[in-house]
Formats: structure tokens, sequence, C-alpha cells
């Protein structure tokens, strides 16, 4: 079980690392971002339970009055015993009251046997309880990892078991302390490194003559291409978007799960005493043994992967908050979210 629990704890540790490493906001369009990817579907039924009342409404558009000067309704908080929800926090900060510039939630699927990667982008215009509306990842810095999650609860209603929070400016001695990590890449990423490694004055170029296809990437190359979402580097300018880093973040963890299946036990709990020093989580490990009892299935989950918003959201500035995804239909995204995490919703 030792061996068990340190897999998912690597799991864990590696998805949040990869997801922790964006520190700029964005708000372009998402036309060459992938919404999901399903490497295949179940159909078993679960059992939802609803922490919320019918009465609850939710307006379908929110206008710019709305938004700034009446909260929106708190969500009905889903919930499923078979389904686990781990909040992965990334914060570029080494205090307790940084800004969470990557929030994620990792489900582990026990009924449709999947694992699940959520991604919310960290500049959709939300409530904070207590608080002024403003982006989503402004909770983490008003009120820590319980405001986060109270947050996360109240807009988008998904029950959240646990959290894992890791600070991204480790993110480079982590990967190396791995061995680095194999991820496919295109020529236009390839050149994004090579362009960020050359303006920061750093060494480990990848191969001019390296073409698409999978390359083998230190901490250091690995960074750059995780916080890639395009713009002026080093002189060149390339296209991207929040979206295109989430789903490249998505890919490079899909690819580590890849790599944990071929490893030992022995060589996967060696990996999680090396990068658990790096996470803060409320999971002791009496916790996530009760969570895994059928950990050895895990191995054979598929993975699907989804990021929100999607649709249903506008471009807005506001002075306090700056540029901003402005919810128009809270009532289709929660069930949108809903429908992914626990599938079976009415």
């Amino acid at each position: 079980m030792k061996h068990l629990i340190s897999l998912v704890l690597v799991i864990l540790t590696l998805c949040l690392t990869f997801t922790a490493c964006s520190n700029s906001a964005s708000t372009d369009n998402k036309d060459a971002a992938l919404n999901t990817e399903a490497t295949s579907a179940a159909t078993t039924t679960a059992e939802i339970t609803t922490a919320a009342e019918a009465e609850t409404t939710i307006p379908e558009e929110t206008t710019e009055a709305e938004v700034l000067y009446t909260e929106v309704p708190k969500a009905p908080l889903y919930a499923d015993e078979s389904i686990t929800n781990i909040l992965l926090i990334g914060t570029d900060s080494n205090s307790d009251w940084g800004r969470s510039d990557t929030l994620m939630v990792l489900s582990l699927d026990n009924v449709h046997g999947k694992i699940k990667m959520t991604s919310f982008l960290r500049d959709t215009l939300v409530t904070i309880p207590g608080y002024d509306p403003d982006k989503l990842n402004a909770a983490y810095a008003y009120g820590g990892v319980e405001l986060c999650i109270e947050t996360m609860e109240y807009n988008f209603g998904v029950d959240i078991d646990g959290y894992a929070i890791v600070n991204f400016k480790t993110f480079k001695d982590l990967i190396n302390a791995i061995g680095g990590v194999d991820v496919y890449l295109t020529e236009d990423e390839i050149a994004y490194i090579n362009a960020q490694v050359a303006q920061n004055g750093q060494p480990n170029y990848i191969a001019e003559d390296t073409g698409e296809g999978y390359v083998h990437l230190t901490g250091g190359q690995a960074l750059w291409h995780a916080r890639n979402r395009g713009g002026e580097v080093n002189g060149e300018y390339f296209y991207g978007t929040d979206w295109d880093r989430v789903d490249r973040q998505q890919r490079m963890f899909e690819g580590i799960i890849a790599e944990l299946v071929s490893l030992s036990f022995d060589e996967v709990s060696a990996m999680a005493y090396t990068v658990l020093p790096y996470v803060t989580t409320n999971l002791s490990a009496g916790e996530i043994a009760g969570h895994i009892s059928n950990a050895p299935a895990y191995l054979g989950y598929s993975i699907e992967r989804a990021t929100f918003p999607w649709d249903y959201w506008t471009d807005s500035y506001y002075d306090y908050a700056g540029s901003v995804l402005e919810i128009t239909n809270w009532n289709a995204l929660r069930q949108d979210v809903a429908r992914f995490i626990y599938e079976d919703v009415e």
C-alpha cells in the first residue's frame, strides 16, 4: 500500500508542478486550443447529490452592473463519494497569500474509471465570498487556501475533498530531480523555448536541427514550455493563448502518467520521496490510503481533460480588476462543469 500511495502522490505532485508555472494573464481568442481530450469513455451511472436547494436561481445573462455590484447566487454543490476531487494550486509566491496563478481540479473517478483534469482560467471574474467580485486567482491572495476552496465551490459547484499547493519557482529543480521529461513539441514550440533561453541568458538550447516530435526537456526548458502562451520573445513573435498554455500543461501531465506506468513501485516510491517536499497538502497518508483502495485500477484509467470557461464568456475590462473573462451564463457554465466531472447530471 505504501507504494500505491506514493504513486498517487507523485501523480498529484507532478500534475500540480506542471500546472503551477504560469504567472501572466491573457484573454485572447481560443481558436487554436482544444477543450476536451479523452482516450476512452464509460457509461456507468453515478448517484449525484446536491447540497443546495432548488430555489437557487441563476441569472441567464450577467450584465456589467450585476458583475460589479451583485453577487452571483451560490452554485448547487455536487458530490459523489466515488469521485475524489483534489484542488491543485500553483502560486507565484513563497508566502501563503500570493495569487494562485493556476487552479486545476484533479478528479479520481472510480465510477467511470477515469482520471480527469479540469483547469479553471485565473482571469475569470467570480464572486469571492466576503469580498467584491474579482479574478478567480485573487481568492487565494485574499484568504489563503480556505477562501480559494470556498470560492471554487461557491462559483462552480464542485465539492473539493483536499488540496495540494506548490510554488512554481521550485519547478525547475523538481523536474531535474526526476531526470527531465519527454514532451511532444512542434517546431514553433521548440523555437519558443530557445528564444526564452536566449533572452534570459540560460544554457541548454534545444538543437536547431530538432524537428517536430518528442524532445527530452530539462527543468528549465520544461518551465518555458509550460508557461508558453505566445507573445514577443527575444525579438520573435509567437502566437498563443491561455487556452493553449493550459493544453500544453495538461498534455505534459499525460506524458508524466505514461512514464509512471512504466516504472516499478519501488522507483515510483523513491520518486515520491524526492518530489513531495515541494508540496503543501492537507491529505494525510491515511486519507490518501482510504481514497486509493482501488489504486491498482488507476493505471488502467483513461484520462480526460477540460478547461473552463470555454463558452459563455466575453472579454471585459474593469479598472479594479483589469482584463477579465466575464461569464454571460453561469447556469450553463455550471452545468458543463458538473457534466464533465460527474457525468450523470440531469
